[in-house]
């Protein structure tokens, strides 16, 4: 059993006692009043937020999301209330939310404090990390009164990463440079989520431990890192195409990288591996077919 099988039994037993660690009021002042059972009016101040809150069926009761939330169709009909790094506080406060759920870095958690000041319920939950998302899926769901669609949207991932992994097995890692910007260079380290997908998926981060989570990196580095297949996630995903050529052109200069000799050089939709929600199985999948291709023949 390798220790993604262990990660998810460890997650599964925290299910088990998680309601009682983080509660409805997790993320409130102790002076907030206590959140209601349930909740009709919800604003997600990030996209992966939206996609738990429709999954646990919560979507019609959605008043506000971000520019950038457009997952499911529905959620892009949502009124919008700024952006995800510029949430815009008067549009939040103009949808009348029951409650607004933030991530926890620094301008929505600012956003938070100050709508807990005047008032306004808010949930702030952490998702950098793949046992983060389960979490905080507990939380919301917790929160919302849907803590039994949460724990079924949790076992459905799970036991969807339990048949990737047995697919996958204990083979030969596949050795990974994911590339988040190509001028200048810049990659996933192994202190990130994509790295996480990249295990989950058989494969190997091909950059040893760095100092930043995505460090910039020069052609010494490109060589030495022996990648044997690279992966960049498309910026947009009607550009796929055009991307995909430009990212050619690029590593050709690199022709002795195996990546790139044997011609593995895959542009993807980023949608599916940038966001840190309940599509997590789609990504890793997508990831595992490029790195294996041969076990999704049948």
């Amino acid at each position: 059993m390798n220790k993604w099988w262990w990660l998810l039994l460890i997650v599964s037993c925290w299910m088990a006692v998680g309601v009682a660690m983080f509660g409805p009021r997790q993320g409130q002042n102790s002076s907030m009043p206590p959140l209601p059972d349930r909740v009709g009016r919800i604003v997600s101040l990030a996209p992966n937020i939206t996609e738990i809150l429709f999954d646990i069926g919560l979507g019609d009761e959605i008043v506000g999301v971000t520019l950038d939330s457009d997952y499911p169709p529905a959620a892009a009909e949502k009124p919008k209330v700024g952006t995800f790094w510029q949430p815009d506080i008067e549009a939040v406060v103009a949808a009348r939310p029951e409650m607004v759920i933030t991530l926890g870095f620094e301008q929505q958690k600012n956003l938070a404090e100050r709508l807990r000041r005047i008032g306004y319920n808010s949930l702030t939950v952490n998702i950098d990390k793949v046992s983060e998302l389960f979490e905080a899926v507990g939380r919301i769901g917790a929160a919302t009164g849907r803590q039994r669609q949460a724990n079924e949207l949790i076992s459905r991932i799970r036991i969807k990463l339990q048949q990737l992994a047995s697919l996958v097995g204990a083979e030969d890692k596949v050795r990974v440079l994911w590339v988040v910007q190509r001028e200048p260079l810049r990659v996933a380290g192994r202190d990130t989520f994509i790295n996480e997908m990249i295990e989950l998926a058989g494969g190997e981060n091909a950059i040893g431990p760095t100092v930043h989570k995505y460090p910039p990196i020069g052609s010494e580095q490109v060589i030495a890192c022996n990648a044997e297949v690279i992966i960049e996630s498309a910026m947009a995903r009607e550009d796929i195409e055009n991307q995909r050529d430009m990212a050619l052109r690029y590593w050709s200069k690199f022709k002795y990288l195996p990546a790139v000799a044997n011609h593995r050089v895959y542009v993807i939709d980023g949608d599916t591996v940038s966001r840190l929600g309940p599509r997590l199985y789609k990504g890793i999948e997508t990831i595992a077919r490029y790195l294996r291709p041969y076990l999704f023949e049948n």
